[in-house]
């Protein structure tokens, strides 16, 4: 037979683990969740590559960066956007 005080410990264990079962696979939960890390992946990857083309770009590796960046500069003064 089983201790009374340790039969209530596993039911509240039990309980427990069926509340946190049934909100880990809700589907809002679960979309939410997929939204939010996608947006993560995405945010650190653009991040890696502008770090990345960065330190290239002052290393001297891609001098075809400069020109593209002074297009893009001229391509916004053209707008009448400012570009420091």
């Amino acid at each position: 037979m089983i201790d009374p005080e340790l039969e209530d410990d596993l039911k509240k264990i039990n309980a427990e683990l069926s509340h946190m079962d049934k909100e880990a696979t809700s589907a809002w939960h679960t979309l939410w969740r997929g939204i939010i890390y996608g947006a993560g992946y995405v945010i650190g990857a653009i991040v890696i590559i502008v770090v990345v083309g960065w330190i290239l770009d002052i290393a001297g590796i891609i001098p075809a960066l400069n020109n593209q960046v002074a297009e893009f500069r001229m391509a916004l003064e053209h707008i009448g956007a400012t570009v420091k």
